[in-house]
């Protein structure tokens, strides 16, 4: 009786021994995130709950999808994920205690958990020691600011995921894809894969970089107020200004044209070549040039550098340069020695000058200045008849934006919250702050391309109370991302319907004048192979 009686009870508790291991085996848990096992996120639910919550694959776990385009946003229970963001940008000082991060959670159900929120050089030595410890990498990448070759590197190894299968699945990804043609050739690494989504951020003015500026008073003295059209007629009006005292103070101190090596598309090589041949960039820009005078012609790549027409280019330049019509300072002088030779607060020198955009301090403060005395000069014709400008293409791997790690658990959730990221609205929550507080939706005034804009921005009092003013149930150390650190859906139309306040004193407005009219000079049937951009 005895032995009976301990055998029911040893079979009562092995009974109740196995029901509870079987609970423990079938709790799911946090996305990768092992810092936060047991917190909200970890993904228990019951069995009944987890088959409304997902459309395929394992039952037993809610954030199990076949794929990314069958994730349903929110989330019908919490997911905790953890990134990693290189934020070049300090302004935004903090991407951890920010408004968008609760946005987000409000519309997905995840919650993101900035465990490396980093910049500058601790970033990058950071991330050196993340992709040395597979333990130790994050859900996914937001920004890492590697280039192709790393990417290229780390996928080969088994690091990263290839997402292109995925991707292709999505609409956002596939929309800017169909707006921007090269978009998705930019981002295919060598191998054939597809790491990272990429941004979309089309600088229609910085296509058109390689601009030149001409002093409308001495435009009007000697040409009757029509500007110079070809080298020839550039060339006798430069020569008109050295040689006859244009400014009139008896002192021969014009200096035709300057510029100088190292700012923003401020050699003014690129603008002359052009007249000769396309060409963009084999000296100088702002930021480091890949494939500098590299240009493609009738799908065949050329070396601008390489050839007569080049030499040509070269040796009206230095016809220029020998009759003192080019500042003989222009490849030595910084960017102080041009503003000061650029300076007319006593007595203006200079006839023309490259750039981006103007140099003077009034234009980028929008309001009154020297700056309205000059205008953009068109690209001139050569002697034979060549006259294009200096197109730069857009680049959508910059930064390497959105970067999925091999040992994410659930990779079609984060595809899916990428794609979400990249939609209309999102970016204008992401990037601009609350709506009402930095941004609206209009269709009032004028936008950035003439026409009828879509959206404006506003500008935030650094004194604004988000709580007492703006309505917000708390405060935060920051209210949106850095553009350069999260997934923009900015197109050249997108950004051109930007609402403008003032279009006659709006440089962002000026800028996009003047690449309009640089792009009816564009070179045709194809692209240049610089990287632009400011």
């Amino acid at each position: 009786m005895r032995k009976k009686n301990l055998f029911q009870k040893t079979l009562s508790m092995l009974t109740v021994l196995t029901l509870t291991a079987t609970l423990f085996a079938g709790c799911g848990s946090d996305a990768g995130n092992q810092q936060n096992s047991g917190t909200e996120g970890n993904g228990q639910n019951s069995g009944e709950e987890s088959k409304d919550a997902n459309t395929g694959g394992d039952s037993t776990d809610p954030f199990v999808f076949d794929s990314p385009k069958d994730v349903v946003f929110p989330l019908k229970e919490k997911l905790t994920l953890t990134v990693f963001v290189n934020n070049p940008d300090q302004s935004v000082t903090t991407y951890q205690d920010n408004w968008v991060n609760d946005w987000i959670e409000e519309q997905t159900n995840i919650h993101l958990d900035y465990v490396y929120d980093l910049t500058g050089d601790e970033a990058m030595t950071k991330l050196n020691l993340i992709m040395g410890d597979k333990d130790s990498m994050p859900d996914f990448f937001l920004r890492t600011g590697w280039t192709k070759a790393e990417v290229l590197s780390y996928g080969s190894q088994g690091l990263l995921l290839p997402l292109e299968d995925m991707l292709d699945e999505m609409e956002n990804w596939t929309w800017m894809n169909e707006q921007s043609p090269m978009r998705r050739a930019d981002l295919t690494m060598g191998d054939g894969h597809i790491y990272t989504y990429g941004g979309e951020n089309e600088c229609f003015h910085c296509m058109y970089q390689h601009r030149m500026y001409i002093y409308k008073p001495w435009v009007e003295k000697y040409l009757g107020g029509k500007n110079p059209e070809t080298t020839e007629e550039l060339y006798n009006f430069l020569k008109m200004v050295k040689e006859d005292d244009a400014n009139g103070n008896g002192i021969a101190d014009e200096v035709p044209m300057s510029g100088y090596i190292g700012g923003w598309a401020s050699d003014p090589t690129v603008w002359m070549m052009n007249s000769f041949t396309q060409c963009v960039n084999p000296l100088s820009n702002t930021n480091p040039t890949v494939a500098g005078g590299m240009v493609v012609n009738n799908g065949k790549i050329e070396y601008a550098v390489m050839k007569d027409e080049y030499r040509e280019g070269l040796r009206y330049m230095r016809k220029l340069f020998e009759e003192g019509l080019l500042d003989n300072q222009t490849f030595l002088q910084d960017n102080t020695q041009f503003e000061a030779t650029v300076d007319a607060s006593e007595v203006n020198k200079v006839a023309i000058y490259p750039g981006g955009g103007m140099s003077n301090s009034e234009f980028w403060q929008e309001k009154d200045g020297e700056w309205q005395n000059w205008e953009i000069l068109a690209p001139v014709a050569g002697p034979d008849g060549v006259r294009y400008s200096g197109r730069c293409i857009q680049t959508y791997f910059e930064g390497c934006i959105g970067v999925v790690s091999s040992t994410c658990k659930y990779p079609e959730i984060v595809v899916a919250l990428f794609d979400f990221m990249g939609s209309e609205d999102a970016a204008r929550h992401i990037g601009g702050g609350p709506r009402g507080i930095g941004w609206d939706y209009t269709t009032e005034g004028v936008s950035l391309g003439g026409g009828t804009p879509t959206y404006e921005t506003y500008k935030i009092p650094e004194d604004f109370d988000y709580v007492k003013d703006g309505g917000l149930s708390k405060t935060y150390a920051d209210y949106r991302y850095t553009p350069d650190a999260m997934i923009q859906r900015s197109t050249a139309d997108s950004r051109a319907s930007l609402r403008v306040e003032d279009p006659d004193h709006s440089g962002e407005y000026w800028l996009q004048q003047w690449a309009e009219l640089y792009d009816q000079y564009a070179p045709p049937g194809g692209y240049s192979c610089s990287r632009s951009g400011i």
